[in-house]
């Protein structure tokens, strides 16, 4: 029993110890850092702040790993997205092509009833060339020949066949510039030049001839080459001229009916 006691006292003795040496190194700590005017502070600072900003850079990967993680996977939606609407886009124009063709095709069906012939689609520009001529994909093997007439699908003469291969056609067009044409306008003889595009004539004043009457031409079966446009009945010319059109746009024409 008195061991245990002066075991007990022992231990009290150096926990006082201790404390003692703690309070002791505390009121040194203290002292110099007054004594250097915060040094000792400044220096403990610096030994704690390189694991601080450790600890901050480690929260700051995660939270940047997690950002960057989200940002890549809302990239990868967007540009998913953005190829499913490209595809919607596509199939839809090509969708669109498909029932104008149809469309196109199906206005020329009502010529086969009244005149032979095949339709052909357009394989050039009808308003590149400056010597006013195209091509269309038809030729010898579908039997289109030399002078073999080229319709709209409401029946105006475009043009005629001017040179033909197996397989396609040139067109000389009626508008070509210099073509003169031999045309009736309202009963009215007269020559239709050709100005690329579009025709001029010129009959006498008091021919009666008005706006969008039909212009035809007698060598070319009697089918219309286009419509009036304009009058210029100016009484100071010696005589009114007439400007011809065909009443569609040549750009919007994607199909032609050829007479063999």
């Amino acid at each position: 029993m008195d061991t245990s006691f002066r075991r007990s006292a022992s231990s009290a003795k150096s926990g006082r110890r201790r404390l003692f040496l703690v309070t002791l190194l505390a009121l040194l700590i203290v002292l110099l850092n007054m004594a250097t005017s915060g040094k000792v502070a400044a220096l403990v600072r610096d030994a704690i702040s390189p694991v601080s900003n450790i600890g901050a850079r480690i929260g700051s990967a995660f939270t940047d790993n997690e950002y960057l993680s989200t940002r890549g996977s809302l990239e990868s939606q967007i540009s998913a997205l953005q190829d499913e609407v490209q595809s919607d886009q596509l199939q839809a124009a090509a969708f669109q092509a498909v029932e104008q063709q149809n469309a196109s095709l199906s206005a020329l069906t009502h010529l086969a009833q009244t005149s032979p012939g095949l339709a052909a689609p357009i394989t050039s520009s009808i308003i590149s060339s400056p010597y006013g001529t195209f091509t269309i994909g038809a030729g010898t093997a579908d039997n289109v020949a030399q002078g073999s007439l080229v319709l709209t699908s409401d029946g105006f003469v475009i043009g005629k066949v001017a040179q033909v291969q197996a397989h396609q056609s040139l067109v000389e067009e009626v508008f070509a510039p210099g073509v003169q044409t031999p045309v009736s306008i309202d009963g009215a003889a007269a020559v239709a030049s050709g100005q690329g595009g579009e025709a001029q004539a010129e009959v006498p004043h008091g021919v009666n001839v008005s706006q969008n009457d039909p212009v035809v031409a007698p060598s070319y079966e009697g089918k219309p080459i286009g419509i009036v446009q304009y009058v210029d009945s100016n009484p100071a010319n010696a005589q009114s001229a007439v400007y011809i059109a065909l009443p569609v746009s040549l750009s919007s024409i994607q199909y032609v009916y050829v007479t063999p």
